[in-house]
């Protein structure tokens, strides 16, 4: 009998935690109402925010509703704040967020099996996540958290910390778990963190800007719509080969002319400004 009544409970509380997921997603889907370029409002984006982080209180071990929230927590730091004062208490909550949810996919995968998770390859992560859903998510979006909380605080201060090394690992382990992520997204991440940080002997010697060439490349050829991956290789290109210009002077001017996906109109309306900003700097009006 009380296994039956612990068995109805735990039915119980799985159902209202996804019921606050998918309130979530419904304030997720409408985070561009009130927008103004790419800066959206704070309420959508809050309220999904809080939905999310009732999930996890109600089911801490939902992986699906700590990488939604990883995901929310990172729109308001990239697309509400609008400083980097304001930003950088955003991103370190999203960093406190990230480690409980690392260490919530590190003990599924340990139950699995892969013990020491994050002393094996990344290949052996890989391998394993699959077998989560959501796990590969996870990785993912602590990645794109750890590139803006760098981009908030600074990339040396970034260096010092290790983030460098942390991007890159999670990035890879997300591309290896699924290509195909969020547009090519782990690619997409590792390109941008190739082109971005400094290179420092001995700490980050490994940056690259041919790398970032073509893990950028691989990205778009999965979504080659996506306006971020494409202000990002057209940067990447020129920063690798100047003689290259004219090829990503045309690539943005596109960005810039063509109609936004509606889906993602918060985000690709920054994309335009980051086209027209690079273009400025290049010369070109």
């Amino acid at each position: 009998m009380k296994k039956l009544v612990l068995v109805g409970t735990l039915v119980f509380v799985a159902a209202i935690a996804q019921a606050q997921v998918s309130e979530g997603d419904e304030h997720w889907n409408g985070r561009a109402e009130g927008h103004q370029g790419g800066v959206a409002k704070s309420g959508p984006i809050d309220a999904a925010i809080a939905a999310y982080q009732k999930a996890v209180a109600q089911n801490p071990n939902d992986l699906a509703a700590r990488w939604k929230l990883l995901r929310a927590i990172r729109f308001k730091g990239a697309y509400v704040a609008t400083s980097n004062d304001q930003k950088k208490p955003i991103f370190d909550t999203a960093k406190k967020a990230g480690d409980e949810a690392l260490a919530l996919v590190y003990r599924q995968l340990a139950a699995k099996g892969l013990q020491s998770a994050s002393k094996a390859s990344e290949k052996q992560v890989a391998d394993a996540a699959r077998s989560l859903d959501g796990a590969g998510e996870i990785f993912f979006w602590d990645s794109v958290s750890w590139g803006e909380w760098a981009l908030a605080y600074g990339k040396m201060a970034a260096v010092r910390q290790g983030a460098a090394d942390r991007i890159r690992r999670e990035s890879t382990i997300a591309m290896l778990v699924d290509p195909k992520l969020e547009g090519g997204g782990g690619a997409r991440v590792l390109g941008r963190l190739h082109d971005q940080t400094p290179h420092v002997p001995f700490l980050t010697g490994w940056a690259s800007s041919r790398e970032a060439v073509k893990y950028l490349g691989d990205s778009l050829k999965t979504d080659p719509s996506n306006k971020i991956t494409r202000v990002f290789y057209a940067e990447a290109l020129v920063d690798n080969d100047s003689g290259v210009k004219p090829q990503a002077i045309s690539m943005l001017k596109e960005v810039v002319s063509t109609p936004n996906d509606s889906k993602y109109e918060v985000e690709q309306a920054a994309a335009q400004e980051d086209a027209r900003q690079l273009l400025r700097k290049w010369g070109v009006h």
